[in-house]
């Protein structure tokens, strides 16, 4: 094979990785264009996505002026522009700025891992080599002209850069990071379809009501003492084939409230609340006396849906709720007066707020059959915010374990029917 031929096939090489790096660089802004705020993962800052769109755009423009330069090497004897000059503009003007942008976007995301994924990450990697390799393969021609030598290094400079913005955003994508600093490679199994780590997001986690009547008579404890009640774990949700339901029936009296919750995990789960010792009293463990509680003073009805997920858009779906009200006197069903916060830190100590927020129990102290803490077969106590982990510091995203831009709680959906 001679020179020329030898030359024309690093052209094909070329313009195979420029094609594919282009199709690669769509694809990652089409993912970061379409998120959805959902559980865990939520849309990317609005700047970062206008940088995104400004540099695929030049950086397009750069390519396919390089791959008609390729094409001419290809197809004749010469190009119609010099390589070395043509990888200075497409390089400092259309890879590099875009390539340090997407590494500040994929520090703070999570990738599906699958073969697909992993040859999309290691292209421009090869693609960068290549194109280094040529270039010192020039230098080192002893026929080499000078200004050559000078646009060469300039080229190499600013592919090192792309280069190294390459490696790093497949070090973010392709591996994970654990608290502790340690690095573990992901391994694909499958071709295409992605495969993401729900049990590191959804382990444990449920939803938590919290609401002033929970508290004890009288005192205004501090947030993170706030009394809450366990509702549901995200995945009895997220695997139910319908709606699920849950309603909490509360019968307050003067110095202490009889408690009946209706749902699942149990079916049906009564207790009673002294609020001077603000401690629980349990009659039957994860059951209910006949007639415990005969005059309720106020009822809160839950209906919960599940958000399929629909990537990229919505990578683990999202979870909506609707919720109605029922209080002594009243034999009709309406929607809350008061306000329902999407953190327990933002509601205040009066009845005309509530919150619902996504917690995760600290080790196993979590139990999938009841709605409070068993510390004995007749005794119990509240979920407290201070005992269990806040949903944002589990939902820490990507590398570089980034804020959650996702759903710290479920959303209201008026339009949910709930059954009351």
């Amino acid at each position: 094979m001679n020179k020329m031929d030898c030359k024309k096939w690093v052209y094909v090489a070329l313009l195979v990785l420029a094609i594919a790096d282009l199709v690669s660089d769509w694809m990652f802004f089409r993912d970061v264009a379409t998120a959805k705020n959902g559980l865990a993962y939520g849309p990317t800052r609005d700047l970062y996505k206008w940088l995104l769109l400004a540099f695929s755009i030049l950086g397009t423009l750069m390519s396919l002026f390089e791959m008609g330069n390729l094409c001419s090497g290809i197809c004749a004897e010469e190009q119609c522009f010099d390589l070395d000059e043509v990888n200075l503009f497409v390089v400092w003007i259309g890879d590099f700025p875009l390539l340090v942008v997407s590494v500040f976007i994929a520090a703070c995301r999570e990738e599906a891992i699958s073969y697909f994924q992993l040859a999309k990450a290691c292209l421009p990697i090869a693609g960068y080599v290549i194109r280094i390799i040529n270039i010192f393969c020039k230098l080192c021609d002893k026929e080499c002209e000078c200004k050559w030598v000078a646009f060469g290094i300039v080229s190499i400079l600013g592919l090192l850069g792309s280069l190294g913005c390459s490696v790093t955003i497949f070090l973010f994508t392709q591996t994970e990071r654990y608290p502790d600093g340690s690095l573990n490679f992901k391994i694909p199994h499958s071709v295409v379809e992605g495969k993401y780590d729900h049990e590191k997001y959804f382990a444990n986690v449920s939803i938590y009501f919290s609401h002033n009547i929970f508290e004890p008579a009288g005192q205004q404890t501090g947030i993170v003492d706030a009394n809450i009640l366990r509702l549901l774990k995200i995945d009895d949700i997220k695997s139910a084939p319908d709606d699920l339901s849950i309603n909490v029936t509360i019968n307050n009296k003067l110095t202490a409230a009889d408690y009946m919750i209706e749902g699942v995990r149990p079916a049906t789960e009564c207790f009673t609340y002294d609020r001077t010792t603000n401690k629980i009293k349990i009659p039957i463990k994860g059951a209910c006396p006949t007639g415990f509680i005969t005059a309720p003073t106020d009822v809160f009805y839950f209906t919960f849906h599940f958000i399929k997920p629909s990537p990229p858009g919505l990578i683990f779906g999202d979870i909506s709720y609707n919720m109605k009200y029922k209080s002594a006197g009243s034999d009709t069903c309406q929607y809350p007066n008061f306000t329902i916060e999407n953190e327990v830190s933002d509601h205040s100590y009066n009845t005309d707020e509530a919150a619902l927020q996504y917690y995760r129990a600290a080790g196993n102290e979590v139990s999938d059959n009841f709605h409070i803490q068993y510390t004995s077969s007749t005794d119990g106590k509240f979920y407290h915010p201070k005992d269990l982990i806040d949903i944002e510091e589990v939902w820490r995203m990507g590398f570089a374990f980034c804020k959650c831009t996702g759903s710290l709680s479920p959303n209201r959906d008026a339009g949910l029917l709930v059954k009351c």
